[in-house]
């Protein structure tokens, strides 16, 4: 039976300008949802943060991970709690939390909401080098966004700025860097 992967170009993304940048939405669960209306259960989207200070929009309800892909990002979440990631760390925060950042980056965002559950991870594979991942605990889709190199899973090959995306998530998963040089991941896995 197997998983069965497609690959998400960059031209089928949607990017829109926001206060301090713009985003880049690489993925909506349920695909007829609607981020502005506030009915998905999963999105997957990158930014690119241009202001040294921005402050986060306001997501009762949305459980969030983000990750910095390049340079320095400080978060203050709340009044008191301070958060300083550096490339490839993962920082998990509730959506209706008012959060301040600071620092010029590329993020990687992960948002949950209406009874979906999940998590998401970074990897950075040197050429050659794989990764074999596991559903656990009821994920049933898993999404990787290629940052940069390339990647491939189940015969599926992605390049730099497209995602590698199994609807239907039902056994382990090796992702191996089919690159020379060396690739980084955001990885996305969902229960929906």
């Amino acid at each position: 039976m197997g998983n069965y992967f497609i690959v998400r170009k960059k031209a089928e993304f949607q990017t829109s300008r926001w206060s301090g940048g713009s985003t880049t939405q690489l993925y909506l669960y349920p695909e007829d949802s609607s981020y502005s209306e506030g009915n998905f259960q999963c999105r997957i989207s990158s930014a690119a943060v241009e202001v040294d200070k921005s402050d986060f929009t306001s997501l009762p309800g949305v459980k969030r991970y983000l990750s910095i892909f390049e340079g320095n990002l400080e978060m203050v979440h709340g009044e008191a709690d301070r958060v300083c990631l550096q490339p490839y760390e993962v920082d998990c925060f509730d959506g209706g939390v008012p959060t301040v950042s600071f620092g010029r980056v590329t993020d990687f965002n992960l948002m949950l909401k209406n009874g979906a559950e999940g998590k998401m991870e970074t990897a950075r594979l040197k050429a050659g080098e794989s990764l074999k991942l596991e559903p656990k605990a009821g994920e049933n889709l898993l999404a990787v966004y290629v940052r940069c190199g390339k990647a491939e899973a189940a015969d599926c090959k992605a390049e730099e700025g497209e995602l590698l995306l199994c609807k239907d998530w039902k056994e382990s998963v090796v992702l191996v860097n089919s690159g020379k040089e060396e690739t980084g991941l955001g990885i996305c896995r969902v229960r929906v």
